[in-house]
């Protein structure tokens, strides 16, 4: 958490922290209390401290029980002096020694220069990939905790570690998005022919694959939603969707649903299991049958936010006098003693 909150992550580092993240609601919870008191004890540092080098070298010494002299060892032993009888003279060049060094010096230079120019123009962030298949819905963490609910057939790209002036992912399909406030990195969603950029706010974002329309439904906050292809621009405000046109046509006008989005939530009233089977199958890409007649006569009425197979149907035994089982191909099946 440390090094996440200082932006010194690796990019393994932040894959795992990400997956940490998504693991369970206490390490969300944990990562959450964290960033606010970095938040509050970040804006009361005292950017003008200056360390003491002396002093702390001083320090140092004294707790090893070193003396704080420098010492100097020499890494090129002097020869030692021969007497040599009657030899003939010999006559060698030798570099000197600081030439040597400016030349290593140089060498040295050189190389991290190329290197630097390498990381500079090579290297690119990464970047992590999440898909759901039909009648699968997931709810996911970003790097800076904001969180996407990703409806099902669709696919949500997002740098791995949420670097440089704007944290940008990538939309294909539907979803929708709690941005946690960052006011100096703009969160950004290309999907499609448009944009949405925001700062921190709630919104649902509909860029299906052949559908000719790219719709933003903003919850909470302000959002910018604008064409990739041209200048045109329209600002969000809760109770009003942005329309993209596949020919560039940009349209604001009032949200329609304004309680929700209807795959965001199962909504039933007095229906009946059979019209609760077809919802479910329909929903979760699931075969769910009502043999029996007694059965099909029951009515049921709920409401799920964002909605789990297993408690909905865990809901349907506990309130109605039925069981269910589920077949080795993976049918369920509705029975019992039904309603009079």
């Amino acid at each position: 958490m440390a090094k996440a909150l200082r932006g010194e992550l690796s990019d393994q580092e932040q894959l795992e922290f990400s997956a940490w993240l998504n693991q369970d609601d206490s390490h969300l919870q944990q990562w959450t209390d964290a960033l606010e008191v970095w938040e509050e004890v970040g804006a009361e540092q005292n950017t003008t401290f200056q360390p003491d080098a002396e002093k702390a070298w001083q320090k140092f010494c004294a707790n090893v029980d070193m003396p704080t002299e420098t010492k100097v060892i020499q890494l090129v032993p002097e020869e030692p002096v021969m007497t040599v009888e009657r030899q003939e003279p010999v006559t060698r060049q030798f570099t000197p020694w600081n030439t040597l060094y400016k030349y290593a010096a140089a060498f040295v230079l050189a190389a991290g220069l190329a290197w630097l120019g390498y990381l500079q123009f090579n290297s690119s962030p990464a970047w992590t990939q999440v898909a759901t298949a039909a009648g699968q819905r997931q709810l996911l963490y970003l790097p800076d905790s904001s969180q996407v609910f990703l409806n099902e057939n669709s696919t949500l790209r997002y740098q791995t570690a949420f670097e440089g002036a704007e944290r940008k992912v990538e939309l294909v399909g539907e979803g929708f998005f709690e941005v946690r406030k960052n006011p100096e990195q703009p969160f950004v969603i290309e999907s499609g022919n448009a944009q949405t950029k925001v700062l921190g706010t709630s919104f649902n974002v509909r860029a299906i694959k052949g559908e000719p329309e790219v719709t933003v439904a903003v919850k909470t906050g302000k959002v910018a939603f604008s064409s990739l292809q041209g200048n045109s621009q329209v600002v969000l405000t809760p109770g009003f969707t942005g329309t993209l046109s596949s020919t560039g046509k940009l349209v604001k006008q009032p949200t329609v649903q304004q309680a929700g989005l209807p795959w965001q939530s199962l909504e039933f009233k007095n229906s009946t299991l059979v019209e609760v089977a077809d919802q479910l199958e329909n929903y979760f890409n699931v075969s769910i049958e009502v043999p029996s007649q007694n059965v099909q006569q029951c009515t049921f009425t709920g409401t799920f936010e964002n909605p789990d197979l297993r408690e909905i149907l865990a809901v349907l035994v506990a309130s109605s006098d039925v069981n269910i089982n589920r077949t080795e191909a993976g049918t369920y099946t509705i029975g019992g003693a039904g309603c009079k």
